[in-house]
């Protein structure tokens, strides 16, 4: 197993033939531009394209090569953080493949695998993805991301990420605001959250509607759990209005327990089961 690692890892560092895009040591740039709901932090790739950290508000940073006219063939290209020639006694980290995508932005690298290429640049080595060319077979296509002045850039990626916001709008329509069985009273964690969507809905100003989508466990009769699923609604509705929330901005919905995420044969399915759903609409 050591040895097939081995051998893979030669494979990737030492093609035969390669095509290789790296900005030259001189004319490396890195640019960090962002507001409240996403940072950016990218360098131009000299001949290809641009490559991208992409930290949007209440995620970790993912990675985006987009290229001008893509070269690489479709399928699995490797990743790896590479040594400069200047750092002969490092070691090349395999990191693994990332799908060749069609379209400007050819790779997208998830979070774990981007933290450590963004480890590797901290470290002085080469985040590099190489793939197959379209032309040739035998010949690789390399795009390299360069170490060179990374730290400065780092530090002001760092500076715009403090002051993002503390969720993206996507999870704030995956985070159910739970209520006590039987209850329509909100725990202290349910009005932190609420809080959340308030200061969301204060930096973006392109939301319109408020859906808000109440449910039940299945404890209790039919009408009994619509009931509490409108009164759970209304209790979220009255927080935010109350905060300044134009009223004519929601959308009321209640299900009781017609739609239930978990079983409610478990104390833990009913507490997820007793929620209200909240999602923000774009005008």
């Amino acid at each position: 197993m050591v040895r097939l690692a081995f051998l893979l890892l030669s494979a990737v560092v030492l093609p035969a033939q390669a095509l290789t895009f790296q900005t030259r040591m001189e004319d490396v740039a890195w640019t960090v531009e962002g507001d409240q709901f996403e940072c950016r932090l990218s360098q131009t790739v000299s001949g290809y394209g641009e490559a991208v950290f992409l930290r949007r508000a209440g995620e970790r940073p993912i990675f985006q090569l987009k290229a001008w006219s893509n070269l690489m063939q479709p399928g699995q290209a490797q990743l790896y953080n590479d040594t400069p020639p200047w750092r002969p006694g490092s070691r090349t980290q395999m990191l693994g493949t990332a799908n060749v995508l069609e379209g400007p932005i050819v790779i997208r690298v998830p979070q774990q695998q981007a933290g450590q290429m963004l480890a590797g640049l901290a470290e002085g080595l080469h985040p590099t993805i190489q793939r197959a060319s379209w032309a040739n077979t035998s010949t690789s296509v390399r795009v390299v991301v360069s170490s060179v002045g990374y730290q400065k850039a780092w530090q002001d990626f760092q500076s715009c990420s403090a002051k993002l916001l503390p969720m993206n709008i996507d999870q704030i329509s995956r985070t159910a605001i739970s209520f006590a069985s039987g209850g329509t009273a909100l725990s202290p964690g349910a009005s932190a959250m609420l809080d959340v969507v308030l200061e969301y809905l204060a930096a973006d100003q392109s939301i319109g509607n408020i859906l808000l989508e109440g449910h039940s466990d299945n404890v209790g009769d039919r009408l009994t759990n619509r009931e509490l699923s409108r009164q759970r609604v209304l209790t979220v509705q009255r927080y935010l209005v109350e905060r300044g929330i134009a009223e004519d901005r929601f959308t009321l919905r209640f299900h009781g327990d017609r739609y239930p995420v978990a079983s409610n044969a478990t104390p833990d399915g009913r507490a997820r089961n007793r929620r209200v759903m909240l999602s923000l609409e774009r005008l």
